[in-house]
């Protein structure tokens, strides 16, 4: 019984070889003298596969070329355009936001464990706030404010110990004026 399962496994082993060297990419050496570039040499006829093109016989020679002119429109909205674009900056300058990144310790939609994790979170960070946010149907519990990935990392080890789960996001902060 042993000698059938080795040479089966030999069997195989020599098909998985010989397929490897079937499978694998053969060099074609080429020698070349030195100083000198390889010369290649390609020779098929392609003129039968290139269309032909025949010129429009309508236009001469003298024709003039004319410079491009805008094309004016009946229905301009420039006007209804400038005024969605100062909305939009109005609407920007009231809601400006960071970019950033903050600790995610808890992300479900238990309202009771997140309320759990953010109290634990004030008892082994008592310097840093937890935040306690609600998105239909989520619940979220974050910490932290930082501008860059390198400056959360100490605080990130730190909760890692106590919640192996949580984890650096990018965030945005809103702006206080």
């Amino acid at each position: 019984m042993r000698n059938s399962k080795r040479n089966i496994s030999s069997v195989f082993l020599g098909a998985l070889l010989f397929i490897t060297w079937a499978c694998s990419e053969k060099t074609i050496t080429k020698t070349v003298e030195e100083n000198s570039t390889p010369k290649y040499k390609y020779s098929d006829d392609l003129s039968k596969y290139r269309p032909i093109v025949e010129a429009d016989k309508s236009t001469s020679q003298n024709d003039e070329v004319l410079a491009n002119q805008p094309i004016e429109s009946s229905y301009n909205i420039m006007a209804q355009f400038d005024a969605v674009l100062d909305t939009v900056a109005l609407r920007n300058e009231k809601t400006a936001t960071l970019k950033g990144f903050t600790i995610l310790v808890y992300s479900g939609i238990n309202e009771r464990d997140a309320g759990r994790v953010r109290n634990r979170l004030y008892d082994i960070l008592p310097e840093m706030q937890a935040v306690f946010e609600y998105k239909l149907p989520t619940y979220y519990v974050k910490v932290g404010r930082f501008y860059q990935i390198v400056e959360a990392q100490p605080l990130y080890e730190k909760i890692k110990i106590y919640y192996p789960n949580a984890t650096v996001v990018p965030d945005q902060f809103k702006l206080k004026k």
